[in-house]
């Protein structure tokens, strides 16, 4: 509760400083760039540029729908596919240093790939165990299609939060720049401790509202395993309990797990902003070194965090109870689930580029049919329209990206929580959804012959 609290007084202050000091200094700046330009000749039209982006998202959105199709019809060649390539990426990635001239990296793709191969052969035999836990967390989110609308609208959240944090950043340089006069060079800027703690502002949130929407539905899929009658619609009494909860109940110990990860990050932030300011000093090598240990613990503490949410969306545990829980699963399971994360993340980023690629060729498409003047707005046509139809491409890739994204971040909680529930209660699948407990006991038997307990 106090993490809660705290939160939502950080969360004020910055939206008081956007109002009080943001606003008029963005009106400030504005009016002296219409002084020094004071011509309208320069604007577009951007009603066309709406349509598309509106068109091109919708695209998006359906192509991602039938995603959710394909990986309950085809999860094992996905999962295969994802794995060989990253090992012929790597392999591909030699072969363009070798033509470069450039051994040091040719020599590391060469390593690259042959630990990517024995990496392939080892695994192989978990694959089985991997699909059955993306068709589980895939039909899990089918059987509650709400929990993704949770996850657009918690997304949107977070641009505007940026935007007012944006705000209250400008009014903040503002307050502590001083100039003499207009052409005179300013003095003064942040303090260094005041860019820390907007860095954690803006983090902390950021976390916050993703582990929201993590832990909702982490409890959204525990229903679904153990009380299936609860969470078999699309807006079914599991999303909106959970997503309550989330928000209330759980919402001290989402505050305080993200803290931790948001103050790592800030301390990343500015160490990796100092070494790339001070290449070539003496202190580069000790910056190096804290980059990478900071973003280790960066790494390690995300991690933590999924599993702890998972318990916490699961059994309303606090943070620190469901952190033992989860120190109790990997001593327990470790490894398997390390790999069934890794295999089943590399399918899903995978799947992300590759949705984000046909959507850029919808938009290509709908550009071509349209004539290609929506984009006008953007002043990059040219007098065969090639332009404006690469502009097409790259404004629905980045919005298949976002969207994609969205979507595969709200599969890949339900499969971490999937493999957690097979390891608390396997039987309550067998109860709820005997099809899908043969496929994931099978699998499960098929590397662990002698170590089953089923």
């Amino acid at each position: 509760v106090p993490f809660a609290f705290v939160w939502h007084l950080q969360l004020i202050a910055i939206i008081v400083l956007a109002v009080k000091w943001g606003i008029p200094s963005l009106a400030a700046k504005h009016e002296d760039d219409d002084e020094h330009d004071s011509t309208d000749d320069d604007t577009y039209p951007c009603a066309g540029l709406i349509y598309f982006t509106l068109i091109s998202g919708a695209s998006s959105v359906l192509l991602s729908g039938l995603t959710m199709a394909i990986f309950t019809q085809f999860g094992h060649h996905l999962i295969q596919l994802s794995l060989l390539f990253s090992v012929f990426a790597s392999l591909g990635m030699a072969v363009l240093a070798l033509l470069e001239g450039n051994l040091v990296l040719a020599l590391l793709s060469i390593v690259g790939f042959l630990v990517g191969c024995c990496y392939y052969f080892v695994v192989s035999d978990r694959i089985p165990f991997a699909v059955a836990n993306l068709s589980a967390g895939v039909t899990a989110i089918k059987s509650n299609g709400g929990l993704v609308l949770i996850a657009y609208f918690c997304v949107l959240l977070v641009f505007v939060f940026s935007a007012v944090w944006t705000l209250a950043l400008i009014g903040i340089a503002d307050k502590t720049t001083s100039c003499l006069d207009d052409d005179s060079d300013c003095n003064g800027g942040m303090i260094e401790g005041l860019v820390f703690v907007m860095l954690v502002s803006l983090f902390w949130t950021q976390q916050v509202i993703s582990n929201v929407v993590h832990t909702a539905v982490a409890g959204v899929v525990g229903t679904w395993w153990f009380a299936q009658e609860e969470a078999s619609s699309f807006c079914s009494s599991a999303v909106t309990d959970s997503f309550i909860r989330s928000t209330t109940t759980s919402f001290g110990s989402i505050c305080f797990g993200s803290l931790l990860t948001a103050v790592i990050k800030a301390l990343h932030q500015i160490v990796q902003t100092a070494r790339n300011d001070d290449r070539r000093n003496d202190n580069g090598i000790l910056l190096c070194l804290a980059e990478c240990v900071l973003g280790c613990l960066e790494g390690v503490m995300q991690y933590f965090n999924k599993y702890a949410f998972i318990y916490c969306g699961l059994y309303g545990y606090d943070y620190l109870s469901a952190g033992r829980n989860v120190l109790n699963l990997f001593n327990a399971r470790g490894w398997t689930v390390i790999v069934n994360d890794d295999m089943v993340q590399n399918c899903l980023q995978l799947s992300c580029l590759i949705l984000s690629c046909l959507s850029g060729c919808a938009g290509m498409l709908i550009s071509a049919i349209q004539g290609g003047s929506w984009l006008d707005a953007l002043g990059v046509s040219d007098d065969d329209g090639s332009n404006n139809i690469f502009a097409a491409f790259f404004i629905a890739f980045i919005l298949g990206l976002m969207i994609a994204s969205i979507l595969m971040g709200v599969i890949d909680s339900a499969v971490s929580t999937a493999i957690v529930c097979f390891a608390e209660s396997p039987s309550d699948l067998h109860r709820n959804h005997p099809d899908l407990y043969e496929e994931m006991v099978g699998a499960w038997r098929k590397v662990y012959p002698n170590d089953c307990g089923f």
